[in-house]
Parts: structure tokens; C-alpha cells; sequence
């Protein structure tokens, strides 16, 4: 048996206001219209609700003990639309955002700020990782979304960008608009990640396609532990322009230009699949977007020419 809100609310006011005319006037309800919805009601209770007589109307002990709880039921109702509407408006709520490791520092905080200032309520969460373990979140729902490399991520994600890649040095080790071919890269003194990584991946098949080896002297897992290797003249290595753009501002490393061919790589937005986004996780996508579009207008992601110190 399940009772019907409408009818719940047509007795909650004949309750409260003692009289089936009045009811009906602030329902907006015919009153031959209301009665039989309280027959009907009597009847699938197998009990009688109200006492009718020529003065008006009161509840009779099952009466009031219905009205008691419809009133709280009803009082709910309300309130969750309340709520509803609120979340339009304000929306509020746990958001995930994981973001590849070498890109993290620059894109991550400015999107907290972001979301920070426009959308209070919403708490962000966000987590490094490689492209491997980005995509594993995804699937697995850990993340809400990812920003991660175009070659493992799901076919509906968002394009987001171009990365050039560079050959990056010590300061100094490269000259000012230095280029590289990528075959001279390879025989550099590398420091890279392990294979399951996007960069290593790309160098693989690019030394594959020119029958070339790698010349990969150590490898390091970590961003910021092989820009400190090679801040201390241990080796070169390949990254982003968004992993090192504070690096090449601040004269701390030198970088190169890839050329015959040029590298780049294809960051998008990803999300996980017959999982349909909360308001709050639609939002956090479209600061993402929108801090994305201001980053690649002030040069974040790629730049002409290549320097070893400021200059774009």
C-alpha cells in the first residue's frame, strides 16, 4: 500500500484549517473534488480520518496520528525541493579532478582558486598521476574527472590542448633558440620515466621508427625529481612546456626545440561513462576548460622558438 502525497496534503489542510470549503479555496481544489479524495483515502486505510459535522471538521485519533507524520513527510517533500533549487543555484558537493603529474602544479591551482571563489560549497579534490593511473580512475570511478593524454583516455573526451615537448637542460646547456632533430635527441644523456609513461611511450616509438636506441642513462618516476637531476647537470631529459614554464621563466633550465619531426602531445578531459555528472562536477569541468583556454593564452602550453633563459 503506498499513500499518495497529494492525497496526504489535501487532509494535512483540512486538518489544519477544520473545514473542507476552506481547504478546498487555499487548494484550489472543487470541494466535491476534495471529499472524494478523503473517502478515497479513508477506504485504502480501512479507517476513519475526520470527524464531519455541521460545525466543521476535527481529526479523529487515527486521524491525528497520520497527521503527525504526514506533516513530517510533507514538510520533507518541501524541503528537498528546497534543496534542489538551492543546488542549482549554489552547487555544493565532493568533485574529484585528477590531473597528469607533469602538468599538476600549473593548471591545478588556479582551477582551486577558481572554484574556490565561484563555488564555495563544492569541495575539490585533487590528485596527481601518470596517464596510466589517471585512466584507472576514470574507469573505476575515483575520479570525476581527468586531465590526462588523449592515447589512453575514452574516445568522447574533451580535447584540451596541444603540448609541444622539448629537450630540457641545465641552464645554460642549450643556447638561446637552439634547435634539436629527434634523432640527436635520443643520444642524449636521458633521464626519463619507466615505459608506462605517455613521454616514454612517444620517445619508443619515435626511436623505433628511426631504428635508433634510446640512450637513457637513469630513470627517474616523478617531475620535479628529474628537473632536480637535471638542475644538477645529471643528464637531459623531455617534458611539456606546461612541466617547465616556471623553470624556463626564472632562467633554471634551458631548453631546445624539437624539430624532424616536432613532439607534441594531446591533453583532453576525461570522464567516466554511464555515470551522469552532478551540477557540481559539470561546473569544476568548465572552470577547468576555461582556466585551460587562459593558460594556453599566456603561453603555458607552447610557445616559438625556444630559449635558455626569458623570452617567448
Amino acid at each position: 500500500m503506498t499513500l499518495d502525497l497529494l492525497k496526504m496534503r489535501y487532509f494535512s489542510k483540512i486538518a489544519e484549517l477544520g473545514s473542507f470549503t476552506r481547504a478546498a479555496g487555499e487548494l484550489g481544489v472543487a470541494q466535491p473534488a476534495l471529499s472524494s479524495h478523503m473517502r478515497a483515502l479513508e477506504e485504502q486505510l480501512g479507517v476513519l480520518l475526520l470527524n464531519r459535522t455541521p460545525r466543521g471538521v476535527t481529526a479523529t485519533a487515527a486521524g491525528q496520528t497520520l497527521l503527525t507524520h504526514a506533516q513530517a513527510i510533507l514538510r520533507a517533500v518541501d524541503q528537498a525541493e528546497i534543496a534542489t533549487k538551492e543546488q542549482a543555484k549554489h552547487p555544493s558537493g565532493d568533485v574529484s579532478l585528477g590531473i597528469l603529474g607533469s602538468i599538476s602544479p600549473i593548471l591545478g591551482i588556479p582551477v582551486i582558486e577558481a572554484c574556490a571563489q565561484r563555488f564555495p560549497k563544492v569541495r575539490l579534490t585533487i590528485s596527481e598521476g601518470d596517464s596510466q593511473a589517471l585512466r584507472v580512475g576514470v574507469d573505476t570511478k575515483l575520479y570525476d574527472l581527468a586531465v590526462t593524454l588523449e592515447g589512453v583516455a575514452k574516445p568522447a573526451a574533451i580535447p584540451l590542448f596541444d603540448e609541444v615537448l622539448f629537450a630540457v637542460g641545465a641552464n645554460g646547456q642549450f643556447a638561446h633558440g637552439e634547435t634539436l632533430t629527434i634523432e640527436k635527441a635520443l643520444g642524449l644523456p636521458l633521464i626519463l620515466p619507466t615505459r608506462r609513461h605517455g613521454i616514454r611511450i612517444l620517445l619508443e616509438r619515435q626511436a623505433l621508427m628511426l631504428g635508433r636506441e634510446i640512450n637513457i642513462i637513469r630513470e627517474i618516476e616523478g617531475v620535479a625529481s628529474t628537473k632536480a637531476a637535471i638542475r644538477a647537470g645529471l643528464g637531459v631529459t623531455i617534458l611539456g612546456r606546461g612541466a617547465i614554464y616556471a623553470d624556463h621563466e626564472n632562467e633554471r633550465l634551458s631548453t631546445a626545440t624539437l624539430v624532424k619531426p616536432g613532439l607534441q602531445r594531446r591533453l583532453v578531459l576525461d570522464m567516466p561513462v554511464n555515470h551522469p555528472p552532478s551540477r557540481a562536477v559539470i561546473e569544476v569541468r568548465n572552470i577547468v576548460l576555461s582556466v585551460v583556454e587562459r593558460l594556453g593564452a599566456e603561453g603555458h602550453w607552447s610557445w616559438t622558438g625556444s630559449t635558455s633563459g626569458k623570452g617567448r
